[in-house]
């Protein structure tokens, strides 16, 4: 999986426990193909503000938005594309330039993510890598608008988390 992200982010710790924690969610949510593409992007509470405001109608700053590519906007119930995700079936989406599937952005405001950490105890590493991997859930079809779904979610959310060995500290 090729990740990319922007500038803000200079801690190298950071994309390596981000980049083993995709590996591994790859793994436990059996994705089989491994050419994918996602955008990481910290940004200010400023610009997530906007963000939140221009897709999700919430004038509020939040901790992390996702915007999948390869999902229909609107949709109402969790469709997971976990078992779907191949280069025949998104073969629109292949990036040209190095044959992977953009999967889609996902923004972080380290701010926010950093005042949650010290609320939950938490180390700031713990949490970003928690929003990176929460954001590409999102990604992938998983979401949290029922009880049910946040269950699934969670539980999935702290498989990966465990294999990165970044529990709560």
């Amino acid at each position: 999986m090729i990740i990319n992200f922007n500038k803000r982010l200079f801690n190298k710790k950071y994309i390596e426990k981000i980049s083993s924690a995709y590996d591994e969610a790859l793994k436990i949510l059996k994705v089989k193909c491994k050419d994918l593409e996602v955008n990481i992007s910290f940004v200010s509470k400023s610009e997530i503000k906007k963000l939140n405001d221009k897709f999700r109608q919430k004038d509020a700053v939040t901790d992390v938005l996702s915007f999948p590519n390869l999902l229909e906007p609107g949709r109402t119930n969790m469709q997971l594309i976990t078992d779907k995700l191949d280069k025949i079936t998104f073969a629109s989406e292949i990036n040209p330039e190095n044959g992977t599937i953009f999967v889609g952005d996902i923004c972080i405001c380290k701010s926010v993510v950093f005042k949650q950490a010290k609320e939950y105890g938490n180390t700031k590493l713990r949490e970003i890598v928690y929003m990176a991997v929460h954001g590409l859930l999102h990604l992938l079809g998983y979401d949290h608008m029922t009880d049910d779904d946040k269950a699934v979610m969670r539980e999935m959310e702290e498989k990966i988390m465990k294999k990165v060995h970044l529990e709560r500290e």
